[in-house]
This record gives C-alpha cells, structure tokens and sequence, in this order.
C-alpha cells in the first residue's frame, strides 16, 4: 500500500511558502518541513518548473541534472536541497518528491524570484541639478521607493511632481518651504538602502527694518540694529541722510551722540547669492541738545 500525502500540492506541501527572494551570485536553501530521520529515503527528486531535473537520489546513487554540478547540496535527513551560485535563470517554481520506506510520499513546491542586483550601500545613491526646476533623482534598480522630508513623510505640493515609480523628484517651482532634508528610503526583498539631499533653498533679503530708539539725548549711547529675512545671511550697509556711513554689520552703535547724528537712517541689505538688495524704511532719529551727564 502506498500513501501519497500531497493534499497540499495545490500550494507548498513540504516546503515553504513562497516566493523565496535572492540576489545573482548569492545561494538559497529549500528547507523541508520533515524532522529529520536517520532512516534513508527510498528516492528524492527535485525538478525546476516541473521540466527540468535538478537532482534524483535514490538507494542506487545520485543523479545531477545539466547545470547543477557543484550548485548543489542534498541534505539526507530531510531531503533539503542547498542551491549556490544563483543567476536570474534560477527565477522559477522547484518542486520537491520524497519517497519513504513504509510508502509515504511528500510532495511540495514553491518559487524563488532572484534579483539582479543587490542595492549597493553608497553615499551618491541620489544625483540632483539645480537649474530653473530641481531634480532629485535615484539612480538604481530597486522594488520600492519611499521618500521623507524632515523626518516625516514626503506629502508633494502643488510645486513637487513625484514621476517615473517615485524615481525622480521634481521642483517646477522651488520655494522657501521647500528648505531642509529630503530622504529616499530604497528597498527590495534581499537589501536596503537609504540616502539624504539637503536642499537650501536661498532667497531675500526681505521685509528689511531697523529697531532702536527714534529720539535720543545729546552724549546719549546710541544702537541701531537691522535685521532681514535672508538665506545665506545678509550683509548690511548703513546710511545717514543718503551718505554711507558703515558697512558689513547688522548694528549700528555709537557712544557718544552729536546732533549732526539727527536724521534719516535706512539699513540696506545685500544677499551675495541671490545677488538681491533691499533697503529698510526710513528711521528717523532725533538728538536732542539736553545733556544728562
């Protein structure tokens, strides 16, 4: 009497279920289920896509199919098979018959899908331009893409186009929000791999303006600050009455004040990037003749 046990044949029976993932060059392992025995098998035959036979072991010997020798181990004991050396070739369905003494059959099948490429651990995985529009790209064969921004998910704008399966990055317009640290997290079933682009997005100067005091006693310490909105940092110029009057400093300070300092002050900044200027509104100041000394 012989019982076959294949009642899982429509799915993975003795093997794992698949599909199994591995990488060109790497070795995989079909693991049986079955506990292992010190009592040998009457016969195992493994075959790939049901055509092809990759090993048949029997009482009598071993039979290696055309392209397995030296790619194999068959381990005895449960009738796991070892394959090394993998190319894309391997991608298929192995199949997997085990013939015991008292007339039990195993049966199983599963898939192995092999990767042509591992994702290469690299600081240059992302290669951007910056022209009128920004690209940020990700150059390499990978399964998913997932990008981040400061540290959350990337939600594009009205401005950002996400193309080519999340591939390329596009900016039609960049704006001061787009600013900060953009990550692209790569992955595929065998390996993994992120990178960061930080984007500085330069502008200004804008919304220019000077804080201090708009009357001040003769002899009285004076201090005058400009400030701007501007990436990189604005350089400042100070202006009297139209005339120069310091330059390359966000303050303007003197101790001991003249009424010839009376008048109209306007700070003026300059952005070495953007190559933009723009001024402040007029502070006037007023020196009054009375002394508190």
């Amino acid at each position: 009497v012989m019982t076959i046990k294949c009642d899982l044949w429509n799915r993975s029976g003795v093997l794992p279920d698949g599909p199994l993932n591995a990488a060109v060059g790497e070795t995989v392992m079909f693991n049986t289920t079955l506990t292992p025995t010190e009592t040998s098998f009457l016969a195992v035959a493994w075959n790939f896509n049901n055509s092809m036979t990759i090993i048949t072991s029997t009482n009598s010997g071993n039979i290696t199919g055309p392209g397995y020798e030296g790619r194999i181990i068959l381990f005895p004991s449960t009738a796991s098979l070892e394959l090394r050396s993998l190319t894309l070739n391997d991608t298929g369905e192995y199949s997997v018959f085990i013939f015991q003494a008292d007339g039990t059959v195993h049966a199983g099948r599963t898939t192995l899908v092999i990767y042509g490429e591992q994702i290469l651990k690299s600081k240059s995985i992302i290669d951007f331009a910056i022209f009128k529009h920004v690209y940020v790209t990700l150059n390499i064969s990978v399964f998913t893409r997932n990008w981040m921004k400061d540290g959350s998910e990337l939600t594009p704008t009205d401005n950002m186009i996400l193309s080519d399966n999340n591939r390329v990055l596009t900016f039609n317009t960049v704006n001061r929000k787009d600013n900060g640290e953009y990550f692209c997290q790569i992955s595929n079933p065998i390996s993994s791999d992120g990178a960061k682009y930080i984007m500085i997005v330069n502008y200004g100067p804008e919304n220019v303006q000077i804080k201090g005091p708009n009357k001040i006693n003769i002899k009285g310490a004076l201090k005058l600050t400009c400030s701007a909105e501007s990436t990189p940092s604005a350089r400042f110029t100070w202006f009297l009455n139209g005339t120069e009057i310091l330059t390359n400093s966000a303050e303007y300070v003197k101790e001991e004040v003249e009424l010839s300092d009376s008048g109209n002050y306007i700070c003026q900044a300059w952005n070495k990037i953007t190559e933009r200027t723009s001024s402040s509104a007029v502070h006037r100041l007023s020196v009054t003749g009375i002394c508190l000394c």
